[in-house]
């Protein structure tokens, strides 16, 4: 299992002294033309642009990767446990192994029953 911190972009907002304010300039074909007009810029912010949102998009896809792989462990891990309690109640403390298959392509069944569901054999 890989390690992955995400380091945080620090968003700072975009503000001036008077935001949201345009002034309108009329072009010469009589159309009008909103223009900012929010005065002096007190905090530039930080850019929205392909390098920030793609730190963003990467760190979620990290993250999606790690949470597979910590769910694959959570399940094999509650498998254990399941077939160690199952061992303990039942007095038995010898011969216990897990062994997980996709399929039965490479071994031949001799006794017991294939689960496809849980890709294992139960003996």
């Amino acid at each position: 299992m890989s390690s992955f911190i995400y380091e945080k972009v620090g968003f700072v907002d975009h503000t001036t002294e008077r935001p949201g304010v345009y002034k309108e300039v009329i072009l010469n074909d009589g159309s009008i033309l909103h223009v900012p007009d929010e005065g002096e810029i007190l905090d530039k912010g930080t850019p929205v642009n392909a390098r920030t949102l793609g730190h963003m998009e990467d760190g979620i896809y990290k993250t999606s990767i790690l949470a597979s792989e910590n769910r694959d462990l959570l399940i094999n891990h509650s498998v254990r446990l399941a077939v160690l309690e199952g061992n303990a109640m039942n007095n038995i403390g010898h011969n216990m192994f897990i062994v997980n298959f996709a399929n039965l392509d490479s071994v031949e069944l001799a006794h017991g029953v294939y689960d496809p569901v849980g890709k294992r054999m139960v003996i």
